[in-house]
């Protein structure tokens, strides 16, 4: 949502630019030894970092620049955040080993080739622990996943317009290559996702015929898998791996049978080509409205020790040992580029704003 402000607005009491004090916020967030005076606010959580593409400086790359993911490792190491890998922590947030003390693990989804080639050497120099969640059908090669496919059409049309329908709606968009397609990737992309998945997939074959793209049975380079041997060759360095489905549908716009399938048959491929599969799944797109109390019933049934959403928020021992569903619903934090915004969400900051805006929630809806 755009904001506006007019210029009285857009100044402080002092007369500085609103934008001055966040600067200094964050300049603050990197003073030294700031992450050991929050420690008592980091006690008994921990912080699960979830990424995706990471890239080296490859010109228009989509994804977390090497060189900030490595600065920001380096950041964590230096304040002596500790890293566990994700099964220690599923096991340590269940009551088993000592308490997490501001402890982070790290994620990635999907299972793309920069994450075993750029990603997993950065994690092994740091020795870092990192659970990749992989797709299993995009590393069996059966297929390539459904959103590069439409980044693919819309950046290889000649046409000035595409129109197509979808789910019953008639959608237009006009392409305009000075101001690029990212909104009308972004735009057509969410819309996918509130569909059904064989909707979703219609869509996008008409999406291809309207703007006269053929599509490639394997994907191209940008979009490539890495393969069951990259799994072994990082699993050797240190990188642990976990099941992310088989195609990455929206599973709550699947049918009960495919949801069910996609789940256990990518933990069946991934048992047999990983040799030390984590049993934690890893729900594809991950929003609280992308799955639901279906896919938690299957997770839990195959004994897998919990699941993580891509939901924002920490992951607290509260949750695990009082029993229910919570994790089965396991929250993350979006890796930043940003130092300050680093420090803030495994510093415990985030997470103190995080309980003060529940609490005046509650205290707002009580007054009502």
């Amino acid at each position: 949502m755009l904001e506006t402000r007019t210029k009285s607005e857009a100044r402080s009491a002092q007369g500085r630019p609103l934008g001055f004090a966040r600067r200094l916020y964050h300049k603050l967030l990197l003073v030294p030894r700031l992450p050991s005076s929050f420690r008592h606010i980091q006690s008994d959580y921990a912080t699960v970092f979830m990424m995706h593409r990471v890239h080296d400086g490859e010109p228009g790359a989509e994804g977390l620049e090497a060189k900030h993911l490595r600065r920001g490792l380096e950041y964590l190491r230096r304040n002596r955040y500790e890293f566990v890998s994700l099964s220690e922590l599923f096991r340590r947030l269940a009551g088993e080993g000592p308490r997490l003390r501001g402890a982070v693990a790290f994620t990635v989804d999907d299972g793309y080739l920069d994450q075993a080639e750029i990603a997993g050497p950065i994690f092994s120099e740091f020795d870092c622990p990192v659970t990749t969640f992989v797709t299993t059908g995009f590393l069996d090669g059966a297929l390539w996943l459904w959103w590069d496919k439409i980044e693919y059409i819309v950046s290889n049309t000649r046409q000035k317009s595409l129109s197509v329908r979808l789910g019953g709606t008639a959608l237009q968009y006009h392409l305009n290559p000075e101001s690029g397609t990212r909104g009308t990737l972004a735009d057509f992309v969410e819309r996918c996702k509130v569909v059904d998945d064989e909707e979703k997939h219609r869509a996008i074959t008409r999406l291809a015929q309207g703007a006269e793209v053929e599509l490639p049975d394997n994907p191209p380079a940008r979009y490539a898998p890495m393969t069951w041997d990259h799994v072994r060759a990082c699993e050797g360095r240190g990188m642990t791996f976990g099941p992310h489905s088989v195609s990455h549908p929206i599973l709550s716009r699947t049918q009960p049978e495919r949801a069910l399938e996609e789940i256990t048959e990518s933990w069946r491929r991934l048992r047999t080509e990983a040799r030390h599969p984590v049993p934690i799944f890893c729900y594809p797109s991950g929003c609280d409205t992308d799955f639901g109390d279906r896919e938690v019933a299957i997770v839990r049934e195959l004994g897998f020790l919990g699941a993580l959403s891509a939901e924002a928020g920490f992951a607290e021992p509260i949750y695990f040992q009082r029993g229910g569903d919570q994790p089965f619903k396991t929250e993350r934090m979006p890796f930043p580029e940003e130092l300050s915004v680093l420090a803030q969400y495994a510093g415990g900051i985030e997470r103190f704003k995080q309980s003060v805006r529940m609490r005046t929630r509650r205290t707002g809806n009580r007054l009502r």
